[in-house]
């Protein structure tokens, strides 16, 4: 038996192909030629060639596969990328799921985001929250919400598929790294000179890894699984990391309005002048660490089994991994 998985050079992607490998799996991955590919660099895969904008790659990816694990986005939380967005994350998804029912892929597990699931303003959100049309949202957002139409549609027509959720992800194997990743090295490096308000639903890539493998064995079809941690401000994350790599958190704390106002003008400068440079941060992700919005990963844990684990320890491992790795 063959599992495929895309994605596999991401963070998830690389800690996913590991666990599967250590079950002791048949893995196939698929790459794109042009990419360093290092993450799987020396593991035991078998490698396909090819892209989400490439249907016939995906079609003959899938031959032969009897699980597929569809990781594979792309991710960005910037404006003007509504056409790789909608290529890559709706179309890419639509070709890909229409190629592994044609393929008679057994079992498929689509990974959505935390970011396809509504928001609660009375409490945790769960599977049933959608996404309001009416409310301000990222086009990443966007594009996961109709990725998973995707998935449903090819259901319908009995593909045996299942979704899971993700929120905010934190551990090692993060070669890239993540745009989290990046901010842990800079904390680090003692380049951090300033914070904002706010937090976040994380949850350790570990957790994510463990709620993949659950779904693919007791998920029901059809249906969704929130992926999610716990919430954190960002004043606690910090305070994990200076006790983690020795480097102090800065003092000044910007509010969050004021940060708002800076970040509309640097985005409409950035898009401007600059619009290949991809932004650490812009308008809707000062907006979304305030807007509260978190999950309840209580449907995981009682249909699939899931064992979360402590986020403080995802960030422990996440620093010592990029220390052994040399980006620290």
């Amino acid at each position: 038996m063959t599992t495929l998985v895309t994605g596999a050079t991401g963070h998830l992607g690389a800690n996913l192909v590991r666990a599967l490998l250590d079950r002791g799996e048949k893995v196939r991955v698929l790459l794109r030629k042009e990419s360093s590919n290092i993450e799987v660099e020396g593991l035991d895969v078998e490698h396909a060639y090819g892209n989400l904008k490439d249907e016939q790659s995906l079609i003959d990816a899938v031959k032969g596969c009897d699980y597929v694990y569809h990781l594979a986005a792309f991710v960005s939380i910037r404006d003007g990328d509504r056409d790789e967005l909608y290529d890559v994350n709706v179309l890419g998804t639509r070709y890909f799921m229409q190629a592994c029912r044609r393929a008679g892929v057994k079992r498929v597990v689509h990974c959505s985001s935390f970011g396809a699931v509504g928001n609660n303003p009375d409490g945790a959100s769960n599977e049933k929250w959608a996404v309001s049309p009416y409310e301000m949202t990222t086009d990443y957002e966007i594009s996961k919400t109709f990725a998973e139409l995707e998935v449903y549609k090819e259901v319908v027509r009995g593909l045996q598929a299942v979704i899971v959720n993700p929120s905010g992800i934190v551990g090692p194997w993060d070669f890239k790294p993540s745009l989290l990743g990046k901010t842990i090295i800079e904390f680090a490096q003692g380049k951090m000179r300033a914070s904002v308000k706010g937090g976040f639903d994380f949850t350790p890539v570990q957790d994510v890894v463990q709620g993949h493998l659950l779904a693919m064995e007791k998920g029901i079809v059809g249906e969704r699984y929130l992926l999610t941690g716990e919430q954190h401000s960002l004043a606690e994350t910090l305070d994990w990391l200076e006790e983690f790599t020795g480097a102090s958190k800065p003092k000044i704390v910007i509010p969050t309005l004021l940060m708002q106002n800076i970040a509309i003008i640097k985005d409409w400068i950035e898009r401007k002048f600059f619009p290949h440079v991809y932004p650490r941060f812009n308008y809707h992700s000062i907006r979304l660490l305030n807007c509260g919005k978190f999950g309840t990963h209580t449907r995981a844990i009682n249909e699939l089994g899931l064992k979360p684990t402590p986020v403080k320890e995802a960030y422990r491992d996440s620093v010592a991994w990029f220390r052994e790795h040399g980006y620290i």
